[in-house]
């Protein structure tokens, strides 16, 4: 089986696109969550290699979500992604600022999302 990745949107389509694109394409397990708050508690309990998660979504944005990862000591060092149509420079800042490895602006091709995904984690 190839490396774990949570992927965290509330929008379901975007979750399956993801989801088949990685699994299919690119060989990985995944796990899903609706918003960051469920995707914490999946984290913790499946200890994934990669997170790609949303910024807008409801109970906790993305950035909260990315700032809680990485406050955490057992999962500071997942690396996580942005997936976001938020692509502003202000946006990015805020990506940065909470401690996301990367940020993947909304439309993407699945090709550039599993260069990305392969590159982040070595592969």
């Amino acid at each position: 089986m190839g490396k774990k990745v949570l992927v965290v949107d509330d929008e379901v389509h975007i979750v399956q696109i993801v989801k088949f694109n990685l699994e299919k394409r690119g060989g990985y397990t995944v796990v899903t969550a609706k918003n960051g708050a469920e995707g914490l508690k999946v984290a913790k309990e499946q200890n994934p290699d990669m997170i790609l998660s949303d910024v807008m979504m409801p109970k906790m944005s993305g950035f909260e979500f990315c700032k809680a990862v990485k406050s955490d000591e057992e999962l500071k060092d997942i690396p996580f992604i942005i997936l976001t149509a938020k692509g502003q420079e202000a946006d990015i800042k805020d990506g940065e600022t909470s401690g996301a490895d990367d940020y993947i602006t909304k439309p993407f091709s699945p090709k550039s999302l599993l260069t990305k995904v392969a590159e982040i984690l070595g592969e």
